[in-house]
């Protein structure tokens, strides 16, 4: 074989393999993509899949690549230390893959739904405001699994909001 037909051969597999390559991140990274991964996640956690869809939807707009002023990464704007806490062997730089973060959201939302009793506001107020905060709003109360302690917020309007975008107040008759 000469080495011209070698070299074209190379070149082949070359653009072949970066063609294949793009295809995999273009499917892997794309919002369609990226909105049925986070209701599969959802269903295997046994977390409500709206609510779940709408959360991911809050915190990045599937955008992948999210990163806020306080340095919540990805999906699931999920900070380094509190990836960290909920899994121990977290490496730094992979909460920008899709599925890994969607994963540890989900595993933080069901950590939070254990903590607050399956509360949705509480849960939601949680993720996004603090585990701490909430615990200390709530102190010495008993919590109601179906109750809405949305009003308990209204003093924090990024939270406040935050849990209305994800399960909007119902409706009065």
């Amino acid at each position: 074989m000469s080495r011209r037909k070698s070299k074209s051969r190379i070149k082949k597999y070359c653009l072949t393999f970066f063609i294949l390559l793009l295809s995999f991140f273009i499917l892997l990274y794309n919002p369609i993509t990226l909105r049925l991964m986070t209701l599969g996640v959802a269903i295997y956690y046994k977390i409500d899949p709206k609510i779940f869809y709408h959360l991911i939807y809050t915190e990045s707009k599937f955008y992948n690549f999210a990163l806020s002023p306080s340095k919540a990464k990805g999906l699931g704007q999920i900070k380094e230390s509190t990836a960290l806490y909920i899994h121990q062997k977290h490496k730094p730089g992979k909460l920008y893959f899709p599925m890994y973060n969607l994963k540890l959201s989900a595993k933080y939302i069901l950590y939070l739904q254990e903590r607050f009793q399956g509360n949705w506001t509480l849960v939601l107020a949680a993720y996004n405001w603090g585990e701490y905060n909430v615990a200390q709003r709530i102190k010495g109360m008993s919590i109601d699994p179906c109750a809405d302690y949305r009003y308990k917020f209204k003093d924090i309007p990024e939270t406040y909001d935050y849990i209305n975008k994800i399960i909007p107040p119902a409706k009065k008759a």
